[in-house]
């Protein structure tokens, strides 16, 4: 009966763990088709605006929520409502595998603006205008760094590797944030640490490598791909300068 006990026991767990493993994968499945939609419509408003792609984090007055109602700042300024009219729904590409109960809540509007599953790699793809930016685009920092931020589609020469979005977190336990860091700007950025869940949100800038150690990320390029920590700590896949001047470890320096 003892053996009987422990064979029984022993199939349960793994088809638990079967179970766990598929549900996973599903998952996944699901983040990287939210991830193409979204991508797909990153470009297909770059092309409705001359090439000119949606700055990272900027006020914008004229945003509004499913209702249409005009919305206030910060809603308005992070990616995922301005960026809104150009995918097919807000649930299933802005919000999904259970984030999308945010969309019962009253304060829905600003829960969507500030945790979409995926972030936008604000600061060096669109430009992040906001006073929280950990570099500002303002006409002081570029006169003094150059223009280190793509605003162009054209200003890439390899779209395929540079990032748009990425799998994103804001803390332990709490998938979705509107914005990653790449791993340096002027100086470090990421932990030298590899990514463990435990650690806090900002040491891998707010990179989420939840599949299996890995993160959905969507390039410019229109592309979508599962990458390690180790993969994102190459500059060249966060930043246009980095990549025309191959190299992995780039930092923004002022400019001589």
């Amino acid at each position: 009966m003892l053996v009987t006990i422990t064979i029984i026991a022993t199939l349960g767990t793994l088809t638990f763990a079967g179970f766990r493993s598929a549900r996973e994968k599903t998952k996944t499945i699901v983040e990287i088709n939210a991830a193409r939609n979204l991508i797909t419509g990153y470009l297909g408003y770059a092309a409705e605006h001359n090439g000119q792609v949606l700055a990272g984090y900027q006020t914008d007055p004229t945003v509004t929520n499913l209702e249409g109602e005009l919305l206030e700042f910060p809603i308005n300024a992070r990616y995922p409502w301005r960026l809104a009219p150009s995918v097919p729904s807000v649930k299933g590409v802005l919000v999904f595998n259970g984030t999308e109960s945010i969309l019962d809540l009253k304060d829905r509007d600003y829960r969507v603006s500030a945790s979409p599953n995926l972030g936008l790699n604000a600061t060096l793809v669109g430009g992040h205008f906001g006073s929280g930016s950990p570099l500002p685009p303002t006409q002081r920092i570029v006169s003094s760094y150059g223009k280190f931020y793509l605003s162009q589609l054209t200003e890439s020469d390899d779209p395929a590797k540079l990032i748009v979005f990425a799998s994103a977190r804001s803390g332990k336990n709490q998938p979705g944030y509107f914005e990653v860091r790449p791993p340096n700007l002027t100086g470090r950025v990421w932990s030298s640490k590899s990514f463990t869940p435990e650690a806090d949100a900002s040491a891998h800038g707010f990179v989420d490598f939840r599949w299996g150690g890995k993160a959905v990320v969507a390039m410019l390029g229109g592309n979508v791909e599962l990458k390690t920590d180790e993969d994102l700590r190459d500059m060249r896949r966060w930043s246009h300068q980095a990549a025309r001047a191959n190299d992995g470890d780039f930092m923004i320096s002022k400019a001589r």
